[in-house]
């Protein structure tokens, strides 16, 4: 439930759960002491931002080390999440506001991860595919831009999501209905957005990427459609790209290898299918350093220790 909405108050909670606030509230907290729960931060929807590109290069790594390869990908303000596969090989993803940074990030990742020939996909979140991005879509025409005061509360909310609404408006200089307003506001526009950091934990779900071959003329948001329908719970998200139009890469999620041999098997199966691809991700690396993050760091920064909201930045 809090992962659905993570400013459910734990009266609502407790009222769908059918408990008393302070058996939530203790719930919570043995979760957190266990690490189960985590924080929730709050973010930037960047996929509200149509100026913004966001390239996802995978390929080969000949690197000899690959924390220090991980280490150095993070030098770049572009650089959102790292997957590492099996064989050698790196998936990686990044936010860039122009082809020039596009250009640079491309070298960049090229250079640090060693990776001399990399496949470079475009993700489109206007391809219809995923329901979330439809919904992204939609909020996007209505999306106004973020003032000072709404860039400050994210700031505010950024290492946690559940920061009640009177300790926001304390910190920010507003009142509890204003913040309270705000939020909501940009929630129904789509410009606030919430992450759970995650790992993946031993003897849970494992995550496998398929890399989908389409046939020529196939339509790639029937079958990215038909690959959600098919297996809820299972397949979680399907990217297409603007400039690989016969490429898709499905995220698989089971803790069975018999299911995931039945799943692949099906899919390869599919008369729109060429091919199906697996490979098993067993680490991914999530950076604060992109430049979106940094930003709300040093607006959090700078109105903690002014007291006041600091001057609106340009996304």
């Amino acid at each position: 439930m809090i992962a659905e909405d993570p400013r459910m108050p734990v009266k609502e909670l407790a009222k769908r759960l059918r408990l008393s606030r302070q058996a939530v509230n203790h719930r919570v907290q043995i979760l957190t002491k266990l690490g189960t729960f985590r924080c929730i931060k709050a973010e930037i929807s960047l996929r509200c931002h149509s100026d913004l590109i966001f390239p996802q290069i995978w390929g080969v790594s000949k690197t000899t080390s690959i924390d220090k390869t991980l280490d150095r990908l993070g030098e770049s303000e572009f650089t959102t999440s790292v997957d590492v596969f099996g064989g050698g090989m790196l998936s990686v993803f990044g936010c860039v506001r122009s082809e020039l940074e596009l250009n640079d990030f491309i070298d960049f990742v090229k250079r640090v991860a060693e990776m001399p020939a990399p496949t470079v996909g475009l993700t489109d979140f206007d391809d219809r595919i995923n329901p979330a991005w439809v919904d992204d879509l939609a909020q996007r025409q209505n999306r106004k831009e973020l003032t000072s005061l709404d860039l400050t509360i994210i700031a505010s909310l950024h290492d946690d999501a559940r920061k009640p609404a009177a300790e926001i408006a304390d910190a920010v200089g507003a009142s509890i209905k204003t913040v309270r307003r705000h939020i909501e506001r940009m929630l129904s526009e789509g410009s606030l957005a919430f992450h759970v950091p995650y790992d993946f934990p031993p003897g849970e779900d494992m995550y496998t990427v398929l890399s989908v071959s389409l046939r020529d003329g196939a339509d790639k948001v029937k079958v990215g459609r038909r690959l959600l329908s098919r297996y809820p719970q299972r397949i979680t998200v399907v990217r297409s790209f603007t400039n690989i139009p016969d490429i898709l890469r499905a995220l698989l999620c089971s803790d069975k290898m018999s299911e995931i041999r039945r799943i692949i098997k099906e899919i390869r199966e599919d008369e729109d299918v060429v091919s199906a691809t697996p490979n098993l991700i067993y680490y991914e690396r999530e950076y604060e350093t992109a430049w979106d993050w940094k930003m709300l760091r040093t607006l959090a920064s700078s109105f903690k220790k002014s007291g006041r909201q600091p001057v609106n930045p340009e996304l």
